[in-house]
C-alpha cells in the first residue's frame, strides 16, 4: 500500500508539474484595437525590434497574454505611479499580472519602458524582467468606436 501511495505521489506531481508551466508565448501579430494606442511588453533578453511581444495593453482597461497557445484576456484591476514607477495589476482566466515598469526613455514616437512583469495563478508564480514599448496616437483613434 505504501508503495503504491508513493506512485501515485509521484506520478501527481509530475503531471502538476508539467502542467503548470507559465511560460508566456509571443503573439503572432498585434489586435488592431491596441495598434492605435497602447504598450507591448517581451523578455529584457529579446530585441524590441523583433516584434515578439508577449504582454500587450491598451490604455483603458484590456491586457493580452498568450499562454500554452491560448490567448488569455485580462481586465486592469489598478494601476498607480509610485516615484517614478508605473504599478499595472490586471487579472482574468484565474491569472494576475502585475507589471512594474519605469521608462527608460523614448524612440521616435515609442516610449521606451523596463521593469517586470509578474504572473501568479493559485500558487503558482512566475517573474520575468521585461522592456517595452508604449505609445498613443490620438489621430489614429478617430472613427475607431
Amino acid at each position: 500500500m505504501t508503495r503504491f501511495l508513493l506512485i501515485a505521489a509521484f506520478a501527481l506531481s509530475s503531471f502538476i508539474g508539467n502542467g503548470q508551466s507559465l511560460k508566456l508565448g509571443y503573439f503572432p501579430s498585434i489586435p488592431s484595437k491596441i495598434r492605435s494606442c497602447g504598450a507591448l511588453y517581451t523578455y529584457d533578453s529579446v530585441s524590441l525590434q523583433k516584434k515578439k511581444f508577449i504582454f500587450l495593453a491598451d490604455f483603458q482597461n484590456l491586457g493580452l497574454i498568450i499562454l500554452n497557445g491560448k490567448q488569455i484576456k485580462l481586465d486592469l484591476k489598478d494601476s498607480k505611479t509610485i516615484g517614478k514607477e508605473n504599478i499595472t495589476v490586471y487579472s482574468g482566466g484565474g491569472y494576475t499580472i502585475t507589471l512594474r515598469s519605469t521608462m527608460k526613455g523614448t524612440s521616435g514616437k515609442y516610449d521606451l519602458e523596463k521593469g517586470t512583469l509578474e504572473m501568479k495563478k493559485g500558487t503558482l508564480k512566475q517573474t520575468y524582467k521585461v522592456q517595452g514599448q508604449s505609445w498613443c496616437d490620438p489621430a489614429s483613434q478617430e472613427g475607431n468606436g
